[in-house]
């Protein structure tokens, strides 16, 4: 990298002699190279010797072209002899090699313009790519998406098209979701398009992509420091958002370590250095410097918020003081302060001002990052410079919403030998122009684009917060502007003259808030309030979409709603229409969220009331909570056993499914216990608890009552089922005394009926009458085809009756038969709603027929025995 950086300041200095050196040196190398690549190097031969080329040395290229040209209308087999101009007469002589000659010119030329349509050939190829990633196309099967080894061939380029437009669309562990490319305006086109060409300038020859690449660098860096009002500054442009930080430090090693860079860490062990940080800086910042330089996580201290005095989300100052003073006194050198200034989860903003004062103090290099960094460039004061520590950090691609944009670190010069050891200078352009994209944009855009891309977002959000002050049970966790004067609106910042410090601490680079209690007095809030908060911000992101509203959960304040209108690539579309539907929406929620909070009381109470009601703890359930009906038989048992709970399980899964049928509200939940229950969700100041919950439990009485029923009849079909199986049996063996044992038997069984036929067997079997508890032969049935009601009084034309079955078995319940079972139970839960309950208690003549011969079990439940 060292060798490529001097190299690049040598033809900085001699541009010519050493283009022509190399342009020079290509035809030696290659005999056999064509004209076209020979001729731009011939006017620059003369330069090689590093003076201005002599008149007498221009004519003789003139002879070198016109040999050139005889070469090329001249076949490849003819002599050399044939260039010579002292025989012009032979020349016309070979006519046919001409035209196969000039045959093959013309193809070569065809070939040679097919080359030079780079931008032609790269555009067909990129729309016929892209029309395959954009056409729709069903899922790949799985064999063919799965991982495999490297092909040895290799494979046609539409098949790799069509896998990257799979792995792009679907996805193995969300098959049902189809994904898409998010939608681009102009400038994330240029950028995209940028980035293409990042990559296709790396063909150009290696001293034109230099002057290519410095030309875009330094207007990239003119622009960026002139529109953050950081002049006198160098710019590193980078893609991972910690390199820029990580290479600042490590020019600060060689900076302060003059011995760095011969003794490495050994320069380090008289006086160790230490970085400081703020605790609402991103997470992990330090730790990975400390890692990517080899100076462990010992070195980083991180400096606590405001208790006191002060925002409780900015940096304590006076715990930095005593922190740099404590390590100067223990023979360490603070080395780097890292600073917050609208960044992190709630845009704290630290007192840069005075921490500006303590690094100057201790000689510490003071580095700053946060959106509010994006506010420097709103005021009219273009030649104003803005004094906001050694070295910030500039997300770019973030705050403009254009995608893939690199960042951008500013940092104070220092000396060129400890900025290059830090590899603060290099360019690495094997790959692609890592420039080029942000160059592209910012072109596209202009100053002034930029700047109200910014405004915009610090409008809206300041918009926001301010309403939001003012709404009872919010608290506002983002720094809000210093009160004790008049307020300042974004358009002050841009027209009138304020200072740094006041500019940063204006401005809001996102907006936190949570619904609380009215007697939380800046405490955690508690799980139940955490679950109001996810209910918020989800219906609200659902009401005003186009506002990416996020759920963030703090270790000081539980879970948050944040949105950062700075950070949407979208926002440049949201306007204050938008703000407004989106306040609409919150406060018809709040009013949603302060009835649930208030009928929570009025709900635990009435359940604590109803003896057939438990109150169930559901959690992540923001509504007013769960109930769960116990059925009278089980409420004196403790502890249930698993059958009861499989029991109250299922008839509280029948009990949600006929409520829903009534009042959609009502849904079935787990509590902690895992056992099911009742849910009920939000509510109105008009909602009536006690309704609700009559409802609830006269439901569940209605499907208790059914359940009885259900068991009786489970209990008279079994004994029914039992009584049949021992008559049949009881009957077969008569017949088989009766009819004789010869006639069973093999081979003389069939002699003796030839002799002495059997009479034929009649019908017999088995028919149990639910309504009266009764088993009878069914002789009549198959004889009369009726069937007679017990229990009814006959019609006039029913008075001539048949007889009485042969057989009247009288079947009745145990009486120890439960009034709700297991399996009374799961067959509710079965069932689809009430409806078969009362279909079964409406319909009590429902009869079960049971022919003779071996009989089949039935669960207990249902069951025939047919011959």
């Amino acid at each position: 990298m060292d060798e490529s950086k001097g190299e690049a300041e040598v033809n900085k200095d001699q541009e010519v002699p050493e283009a022509t050196t190399e342009e020079v040196t290509m035809p030696e190398g290659e005999a056999e190279a064509p004209a076209e690549e020979v001729e731009p190097a011939a006017p620059a031969a003369p330069a090689a010797t590093g003076d201005a080329p002599p008149p007498a040395e221009v004519p003789p290229a003139e002879p070198v072209a016109a040999a050139e040209e005889q070469e090329e209308k001249a076949p490849e087999a003819e002599k050399p002899d044939t260039v010579d101009e002292a025989k012009p007469e032979e020349a016309p002589l070979p006519k046919e090699p001409e035209e196969e000659v000039t045959e093959g010119n013309e193809d070569d030329e065809d070939a040679e313009e097919e080359e030079d349509d780079v931008f032609g050939a790269l555009s067909l190829f990129t729309s016929e790519v892209f029309g395959t990633l954009g056409s729709p196309a069903e899922p790949l099967p799985p064999e063919e998406k799965k991982p495999q080894g490297l092909a040895v061939n290799g494979q046609d380029p539409a098949n790799t098209m069509r896998l990257l437009q799979d792995l792009l669309t679907y996805d193995d562990e969300e098959p049902d979701i189809t994904y898409g490319l998010g939608p681009l305006d102009l400038n994330g086109r240029v950028a995209v398009v940028s980035h293409l060409l990042a990559a296709l300038v790396t063909t150009l020859d290696p001293q034109h992509l230099r002057r290519l690449a410095t030309r875009v660098m330094s207007d990239s860096c003119l622009w960026v420091s002139r529109l953050f009002r950081y002049f006198d500054s160098n710019v590193y442009i980078h893609e991972d958002i910690r390199e820029g930080v990580v290479r600042v430090c490590r020019m600060l090693l060689h900076t302060r370590y003059p011995k760095y860079s011969t003794e490495g860490y050994e320069a380090l062990y008289a006086r160790p250095p230490v970085i400081y940080t703020s605790s609402t800086v991103r997470p992990g910042l330090p730790q990975h410097i400390a890692g990517m330089l080899g100076l462990g996580s010992g070195c980083v201290r991180v400096v606590p918020c405001n208790t006191i005095v002060g925002s409780p989300v900015a940096m304590d100052t006076a715990a930095l003081d005593r922190m740099l003073a404590e390590d100067v006194a223990a023979q360490k050198k603070p080395l780097l302060v890292i600073a917050n200034a609208g960044g992190g989860a709630v845009s704290g903003v630290d007192n840069v001002g005075r921490i500006q004062e303590l690094c100057n103090t201790y000689e510490a290099w003071l580095h700053v990052e946060g959106h509010a960094l994006a506010a420097l460039t709103l005021p009219n004061a273009p030649n104003l410079p803005a004094k906001v520590g050694d070295s910030m950090t500039l997300p770019l691609s973030l705050w403009l919403g254009v995608p893939s944009i690199p960042h951008v670190t500013l940092y104070r010069a220092c000396e060129a030998s400890a900025v290059h050891a830090a590899g603060l200078t290099a360019l690495n352009l094997h790959v692609r122009l890592v420039s080029l994209p942000l160059w592209s944009t910012l072109q596209v855009l202009g100053q002034s684009g930029v700047v109200a891309r910014f405004q915009h977002a610090f409008e809206l959000s300041h918009a926001l917060q301010q309403h939001l002050a003012t709404l009872p049970k919010i608290r506002l966790l983002s720094p809000t502007p210093p009160g004790g004067g008049v307020a300042i609106s974004i358009q002050d910042l841009v027209s009138k003259p304020v200072s740094t410090a006041q500019l940063l601490e204006t401005v809001s680079g996102a907006v936190v808030f949570q619904y609380v209690d009215e007697t939380n007095s800046g405490g955690k809030n508690p799980e139940y309030y955490d679950n109001l908060n996810s209910w918020l911000g989800q219906v609200v992101r659902r009401d005003v979409g186009i506002i990416p509203l996020e759920l963030v959960q703090l270790e000081t304040a539980g879970l948050v709603l944040r949105w950062s209108p700075i950070e949407g690539p979208e926002t440049h579309h949201i306007t204050m229409a938008h703000v407004d539907l989106f306040i609409h929406s919150l406060h018809h929620q709040l009013d949603i969220l302060n009835a649930t909070v208030k009928q929570r009381k009025t709900f635990t109470e009435l359940v604590a009331s109803a003896s057939n009601l438990q109150l169930v703890d559901i959690p992540g359930w923001a509504g007013l909570g769960g109930v769960r009906y116990i059925p009278d038989l089980l409420m004196t048992q403790e502890p249930l056993s698993e059958s009861a709970r499989e029991d109250i399980n299922s008839l509280n899964i029948h009990l949600v499914q006929q409520l829903k049928a009534s009042d959609s509200a009502f849904s079935l939940g787990e509590g902690s216990d895992r056992m099911n229950c009742v849910r009920f969700g939000m509510v109105t100041a008009e909602t009536d608890l006690s309704e609700l919950l009559s409802l609830v439990i006269n439901t569940g009485k209605d499907i208790e009552t059914s359940s009885k029923f259900l068991d009786q009849m489970t209990d008279i079909v079994q004994k029914g089922i039992e009584a049949a199986t021992e008559d049949l049996r009881r009957e077969n063996e008569e017949r088989l005394w009766q009819e004789g044992i010869l006639r069973h038997v093999p081979i003389v069984g069939s002699v003796y009926n030839w002799f002495s036929p059997p009479p034929p067997p009649g019908i017999k079997g088995r028919t149990l009458d639910l309504t009266a508890g009764v088993l009878e032969s069914t002789e009549n049935i198959y004889r009369y085809h009726m069937q007679i009601r017990h229990g009814t009084a006959p019609t006039r034309a029913e008075t001539k009756l048949p007889p009485a079955p042969s057989v009247q078995t009288p079947v009745t319940p145990s009486a120890s038969s439960p009034s709700h079972s297991r399996s009374s139970s799961t067959t509710s839960a079965l069932s689809p709603g009430s409806a078969h309950s009362r279909q079964a208690s409406d319909q009590p003549t429902t009869t079960a027929d049971i022919k003779s011969n071996p009989p089949l079990a039935a669960n207990g439940i249902t069951a025939s025995v047919q011959g």
